[in-house]
């Protein structure tokens, strides 16, 4: 039996009624703002170096499948580094038990993501054949199932001890960006256009922020703030009481930086509002992203900062020996 045109519009009606009810009673999702000052609580040291390596440090984050994916550098009994990834594990109090996979072929202060625009993950490191790689690769959790090297960054910088170090690269919907340290007081930018990437960013930066060395030393991060038109940079610092991270945010990844928490008295991340006991330091890190794509999305709503610390009883000649352990800060 077929309905009348006016049992048709009177049904049309009743849906459209029952969909606006709906979507008016629906719950706002969440959206924070970055806070002005920053407060913590830490876990203690979540893994141990697997025998032969004497510090685990420079962790870098990506979500994988609703598990941690953690790519680190390590450091031998003697002088040489690496770099390795742990087997893949879905709370933190199990990073203890998850396997330590030795790369074979280097790739120190990894930057991993997945590169949405082409369906590939990327492999980002310093102290390649030129002065930042890459790799690629389909299975991220194969830490020797990445291709073969290629240039991401070819220049030099002046009155750097170091040349370029701690690279990050962050896109928006136009450009990928390239940001780095050199331990001179500087921070460094590169861009090219999206379509171009992966690629080598070429040779030409662009001094972006410059304080003391101590001020702006390594191991820069860029976000994107979820549910802001906000981007945030964060910079390891040396003070007076160990490594700590200031803060900046930026409303382009091709604009200025504005500092936000840049004290070590009331740094981002620091022993002054850290919550930890174990270390003084909060080293070099990664903020726990929401996604695993190129923009680098962070959640304010739920800001956790995977660092490296060590105790503070620890003393070695060399900074490269010292006992550096991966540990979690939650926002307070």
């Amino acid at each position: 039996m077929g309905l009348s045109k006016i049992n048709i519009g009177s049904l049309a009606s009743s849906i459209l009624l029952l969909a606006s009810a709906a979507v008016v009673g629906a719950a706002p999702l969440a959206t924070c703002s970055l806070p002005s000052t920053y407060k913590w609580t830490s876990t203690g040291a979540l893994a141990t170096p697997k025998s032969g390596w004497v510090a685990l440090k420079d962790f870098n984050h990506v979500p994988y499948n609703g598990q941690h994916l953690v790519y680190a550098s390590t450091h031998d009994t003697g002088s040489s580094y690496g770099s390795m990834n742990f087997g893949l594990f879905s709370d933190w109090t199990s990073m203890a038990s998850a396997s330590q996979n030795t790369m074979t072929s280097s790739a120190v202060a990894p930057t991993i993501f997945y590169f949405e625009p082409k369906s590939i993950w990327v492999l980002a490191y310093q102290w390649g054949s030129t002065a930042f790689s890459y790799k690629t690769s389909s299975d991220p959790t194969n830490a020797n199932g990445w291709s073969a090297a290629q240039p991401l960054f070819s220049g030099t910088i002046t009155g750097s001890s170091t040349g370029p170090i701690d690279q990050t690269v962050i896109g928006d919907s136009s450009n990928m960006y390239l940001f780095f340290a050199g331990d001179d007081g500087k921070i460094y930018r590169a861009s090219m256009p999206i379509g171009n990437f992966p690629g080598n960013f070429g040779s030409s930066s662009t001094v972006v922020l410059s304080d003391s060395t101590n001020n702006l030393f390594e191991s820069v991060q860029v976000y994107t703030v979820s549910g802001q038109n906000q981007y945030l940079m964060i910079v390891e610092a040396i003070g007076a009481n160990g490594r700590y991270f200031r803060s900046f945010t930026a409303t382009s990844l091709g604009g200025s930086w504005t500092p936000q928490a840049t004290s070590e008295s009331a740094p981002f991340a620091g022993k002054a509002n850290s919550g930890a006991t174990w270390t003084n330091d909060i080293s070099h890190g990664d903020l726990i992203r929401s996604t695993n794509d190129q923009t680098m999305t962070i959640d304010p709503c739920n800001l956790q900062f995977l660092y490296q610390g060590r105790s503070p009883s620890s003393s070695s000649s060399s900074y490269d020996l010292e006992p550096y352990r991966p540990g979690l800060l939650t926002l307070a």
